[in-house]
């Protein structure tokens, strides 16, 4: 008797998010735990710009995957499925924050894992941009100034600089028009550039410019 060829393991990691909603849908029990480990952190850096609170930044994760799941069958896909999570996270986010009203610092071993990825912020002024490096021991800097934003001009600027979302992406996460999310960027960009300022002089009192801007 001939035996079965076994069939080649798949790389659920390497595979798109509408496969993976696909196979969901089809009944496949490890489509969905791919969804959530791709996806997971992400959210919670959005759900932590907004709430503030690290445990109650797991638990409204936990809801929003909850709600994904319920309602992964009516997505149809006209965007992206990131774009469709981070909508449900910004909604259960704002909702539970209502509801909890709850602050906190981000414990330093948290921070690690939710705060900012290696990347340049930058700001226009006029025709010379004005470049804010954002590596090292500047990171928790730039997650001081962050936290000190009003949550509107927090979530903007994570969706926009750390998750990398076009501003068409933010209007229909945001479900504003993309006129306001450039009104906002801008303004959040202000005010986040004038929050560096005293933090930045703070950590290097000497050469201050030198440090932080190129």
């Amino acid at each position: 008797m001939a035996r079965k060829k076994e069939q080649p393991e798949v790389d659920w990691f390497r595979l798109d998010d509408h496969i993976l909603i696909k196979a969901h849908l089809k009944g496949d029990a490890v489509a969905f735990e791919v969804l959530f480990k791709k996806h997971r952190e992400q959210v919670a850096r959005l759900v932590y710009s907004i709430v503030k609170d690290e445990a109650l930044t797991e638990d409204i994760v936990q809801d929003v995957f909850l709600l994904v799941y319920r309602n992964l069958p009516k997505f149809r896909g006209d965007a992206a499925f990131k774009t469709w999570v981070y909508r449900i996270a910004v909604n259960e986010a704002m909702r539970q924050m209502s509801k909890a009203r709850r602050w906190s610092s981000l414990p330093q071993e948290r921070a690690e894992s939710l705060s900012l990825p290696p990347t340049i912020l930058t700001f226009q002024e006029g025709d010379s941009p004005e470049r804010v490096l954002i590596e090292g021991e500047q990171r928790h800097l730039i997650q001081e100034a962050l936290d000190s934003l009003k949550a509107n001009h927090r979530i903007i600027l994570t969706l926009y600089y750390l998750e990398d979302l076009s501003v068409q992406e933010i209007a229909q996460v945001l479900d504003i028009p993309e006129g306001s999310v450039k009104s906002r960027l801008y303004y959040a960009r202000d005010n986040l550039k004038k929050a560096l300022e005293p933090l930045l002089g703070r950590e290097h009192p000497a050469g201050r410019e030198e440090n932080h801007v190129v």
